[in-house]
């Protein structure tokens, strides 16, 4: 899979490797633009936590998401597949690109701990910090976009989706989940203080579609376990599909551009 060249000329260093990134970041949603530092103590505790964190979530939080998704990346990829991923946080969703290909992926944050541990694995990364609404990427160039419970962050999300269909080539395929911020989850547990844009399940469909991406296909799933916020802030979830639109935390749909 080819090598994406971003056009930014800015770089910033962390251990032995330079980031390209771009020029002007400002922080989204309380996210801090750049790479987000660690103590040694802090990068130490990480990486003994880290197995079973991830565990836990790939069980009981987001796992599901990941691998829906994840499906979907290995039926589209071809030997010709320019793939790019939007918003990649951890990076996780690279387990799924073919072996020996070449991970394209930005976020305008990071995490120090996250950097170290995928670029100390892979000489096959190629990661950029930059943000959405100004993609350092030549127009028409990338075939597969990823984008992953993303688009409810971004405030400019109307300048954001404009920028992804500019560098998609004619026909490029666009992956993406958001969560369903009108669930019983939120009704519960109160809205996310970090999502700043909500969706129905069509209505996602008629945004994307005023933005020159053409519905695919989709589907709702995710049933939340409602346990106690005094227990735990962070929301488990089974993957588990409802009829009913209330009853599912998350839509998974696929665009053409």
């Amino acid at each position: 899979m080819k090598r994406l060249n971003w056009t930014t000329t800015k770089k910033t260093c962390i251990g032995k490797y330079n980031i390209p990134c771009s020029e002007e970041l400002v922080a989204q949603t309380n996210h801090v633009a750049g790479i987000r530092r660690d103590s040694k103590l802090k990068l130490i505790l990480k990486t003994i936590l880290w197995p079973a964190l991830n565990l836990r979530n790939d069980l009981l939080v987001d796992g599901f998401i990941e691998r829906n998704i994840g499906r979907w990346i290995k039926q589209l990829f071809t030997d010709d597949t320019v793939c790019l991923e939007v918003g990649s946080g951890d990076m996780s969703l690279r387990r799924f690109w073919p072996k020996n290909t070449c991970y394209n992926a930005f976020d305008f944050s990071f995490s120090e701990f996250q950097l170290l541990r995928v670029l100390r694995k892979s000489k096959n990364i190629n990661i950029a910090i930059a943000s959405a609404t100004n993609i350092p990427l030549e127009s028409n160039s990338v075939s597969l976009i990823i984008s992953t419970e993303v688009f409810e962050h971004i405030p400019e999300i109307d300048r954001a989706v404009d920028e992804i269909h500019r560098i998609a080539m004619p026909g490029a395929k666009l992956i993406c989940s958001i969560p369903n911020n009108y669930c019983y989850k939120y009704e519960k547990k109160g809205p996310h203080a970090q999502h700043v844009n909500n969706w129905t399940y069509d209505g996602f469909k008629d945004f994307m579609a005023r933005h020159n991406f053409k519905f695919v296909k989709g589907h709702m799933k995710g049933f939340w376990i409602p346990l106690p916020l005094w227990l735990t802030e962070t929301s488990y979830q089974l993957p588990i599909s409802s009829s009913n639109e209330f009853y599912n935390t998350n839509f998974f749909f696929i665009f053409e551009a």
